[in-house]
Parts: C-alpha cells; structure tokens; sequence
C-alpha cells in the first residue's frame, strides 16, 4: 500500500478506528518497517497548516545506533501499531544509562508518538513501549523525548497558533486527551517565549546592559572556527555544570557536541555560539540558531534529489525571519547574583544584535522548565511573552 492511500484513507479511519477491537503492534525490524515509521507523520498532518515536515534524512540518522553518538549510552525500540494492515501509529521506547546513573534507575523513555484520532491504538501504542521497558528492569515511563532531554521533547498542549520552530515538536490537540485516557500524568511543563528583537528593551533592561558593559571584568566573545572542537568543550563542561541541577539533566556527552560542532560547520556561522568570561574564566554560553524550518517546510522532507540544494542556496541567500536559543548556560557560581544576570542580558543582547543584523525580527528561547524561576524572570524581564507549553507525562510500569 502506499502511503497516499494512507494519508486519503486517514479520515475514514480514524472513524472506523472508534469501533474496532483489532489493533496489533510490531516491532520495526526491516527498512520497510523503518520507511513505514518514518512516514507515519504524512498520515497525520495533511491539513495542518502549521506542521514542518521533518527532514527524513535527518531523523534516519538520528535513528541510526550506528550514526547518533546517543545510542553510545542507550538503546531503543521502534514499533508500529496496524490495522487490517494499515499503520495507524508509532512510538519509540529507549533506555538511557547516563539518566539510570544521574536520575536514579528505574526510568526509561518514550518518543516519536503519533497516532491517529483513537484511544485504543494510543493505550496500545504506551502498552508496548511500557512493555519492552519493563523487560528491561524499568518502572516508569516519561516522555516523550525525541530521543533525548537534550533533544525534542515534551508534548505541545497551548499554542498551536504558529509553526515549531527548529528542533522543536509540533503534534495536534488531541494528542493530550489520548495521552490522558492512556493513563499518563503530568511530570513537568516547559515552556517556549517568544521576543520581536526588532523592538528596544524596557529601561531597566537598558540600565542593566550599560552597566554590565562598564563591567571590566565581563568579556563576550564568539568562538573560534579554527579551535571549534575545543571551544565547544568549554560549552560541554560549562553546560553539565550549569545545568546539573536542573530536572531530568543528563550531561551532554563529547560525541553530541562533535555533532553540534559538524551542524556550526555546515549549516550556522560562529556567531551562533556567544561565550562569556570573567576574569578570562568562561562562566556563560548561548546558542543562537536560524530557524530553518522557514527554508525547509516547502521540501516536504526530502533532501535528495534536489532538496539539498535548495537547502543550502537559501541558508546562503535567504536571511531567515526568526531564530532560536536552544541552549543558554551560566556558571553555578555566578547564578541568581548581579554578576550572572549582568552575563545573561549581555549574551542575549549581543546575539540579539547579531541576529537583526542578519535580517531576523523574532526570537523563541526554548526550552524552558516552569520550575526555573530565575530564567523565566530574565526572559519576562527582556520583554519576551510566553508564547507555548509542552508538557512530558510519566506512568507507571
């Protein structure tokens, strides 16, 4: 079958799909498997207006044990829910040894949940995943992450009024009430705020930027391209410092920022990474990224033939309107002190100046935990607006 006949048989099946009994589940374990999985997003979306289709090169390779350093400290298991031989769903179960050592052992992961209109293939959907988690001596389930905390994560449940933005999820309303009715719980929202950069800051904001820019001891500097690998160390040990704390961190391992390190080289500038220092001792980091997904939602995923082409012509001739802070660390020794926030409205504001000089009006700063007090009241104090909501759920094994 292909997977037109999906997308048109979509809505007559999410009404056949309310009375049936017979919803089976498999594991993918051949590249048709893969393809079906990979594909199942076309079957759900056809008449979202604000879905970005995701590159399918890039999420195979994010799938690849044999190509995303994450499966150097996890593994996973991808599975497909049928009905009378039409994949209806999908979902990934993972477990991860760096969140068994720092969060404490017992919970595995969930992620790439789509689904048809229909509780029933949801509750077997999380049936399966809970199921091979178990096997694997886990208790809980939280989610979902795509794969990793450090990478997409959390499920949108307010503002569905705008496109995700890059490296961000995107899923529909009623995602929610299947997640509910399949037993999961609230664990933790995070949220995404939204700032027009091509606005002045309130006053206050202004006061405490000219006097951080008296601060001798404050230094901001872009990395250097030619010592990027060692640069971006800097970030990993700042980063698993800095962000120890928070809920559900794992560290960030060297492979992954290798991989943030060949996407500096490829497809952003040196601009987008901002370290700072005081005293010479770097005790800040933001990350700046063009949100690409204005230049790649017309490719409807496919990056060959020509996809690659038209990708790369417009990152090099087309300024993007928005961009993203994905990641923003200061020093434990300087948080919640006049020092770190004097580092943080320095960082944001030189990549905000960057950023309009590279032709981007609006920046989302994403993600943020609703239990970081200190980051929410920065961002509320730039002018930003808290623009989405995703939620991450836990159950039960």
């Amino acid at each position: 079958m292909s997977w037109q006949s999906v997308c048109c048989a979509s809505h007559h099946l999410q009404k056949a799909l309310t009375s049936m009994t017979e919803i089976t589940t498999q594991l993918v374990a051949s590249r048709r498997d893969m393809r079906d999985f990979l594909q199942v997003p076309w079957s759900i979306y056809g008449e979202d207006a604000h879905w970005v289709p995701p590159l399918l090169a890039e999420i195979r390779t994010r799938l690849n044990p044999r190509k995303n350093p994450y499966f150097e400290h996890a593994k996973a298991a991808l599975f497909l829910a049928r009905h009378q031989g039409r994949v209806v769903g999908r979902i990934s179960a993972q477990v991860c040894d760096l969140t068994q050592q720092h969060q404490g052992a017992g919970t595995g992961h969930f992620g790439f949940f789509e689904c048809v209109n229909c509780p029933q293939t949801a509750k077997t959907l999380f049936d399966a995943a809970s199921a091979w988690l178990a096997e694997r001596g886990m208790n809980r389930m939280v989610g979902p992450f795509n794969l990793s905390i450090n990478e997409e994560a959390g499920l949108l449940i307010d503002g569905f009024h705008r496109p995700p933005y890059i490296f961000m999820s995107h899923n529909p309303d009623y995602y929610q009430r299947l997640f509910c009715e399949a037993g999961l719980q609230k664990e933790i929202d995070v949220y995404a705020y939204h700032l027009d950069i091509s606005q002045p800051y309130p006053e206050r904001i202004e006061r405490i930027l000219r006097s951080a820019a008296r601060n001798t001891k404050i230094k901001l500097r872009n990395v250097d391209k030619r010592k990027l690998e060692s640069e971006l160390g800097l970030l990993l040990e700042l980063f698993n410092e800095s962000w120890s704390e928070n809920w559900g961190h794992v560290p960030m391992t060297q492979g992954e920022v290798n991989d943030l390190a060949m996407l500096v080289r490829r497809l952003f500038s040196t601009d987008a990474v901002v370290l700072a220092e005081v005293d010479g001792k770097v005790a800040g980091f933001i990350v700046v990224i063009p949100n690409l997904n204005e230049l790649t939602a017309d490719l409807n995923g496919k990056l060959f033939p020509l996809g690659w082409m038209r990708m790369l012509y417009r990152i090099k001739r087309i300024p993007c309107r928005s961009v993203r802070v994905p990641l923003m660390g200061i020093s434990r020794e300087f948080q919640n002190t006049r020092t770190g926030a004097a580092i943080a409205f320095s960082m944001i504001d030189r990549c905000r100046t960057a950023s309009v000089n590279n032709g981007a009006q609006y920046c989302e700063m994403s993600w943020i935990l609703e239990t970081n007090d200190a980051m929410r009241s920065i961002l509320d104090a730039s002018g930003s607006t808290l623009d989405k909501t995703y939620r991450l759920y836990s159950r039960p094994i």
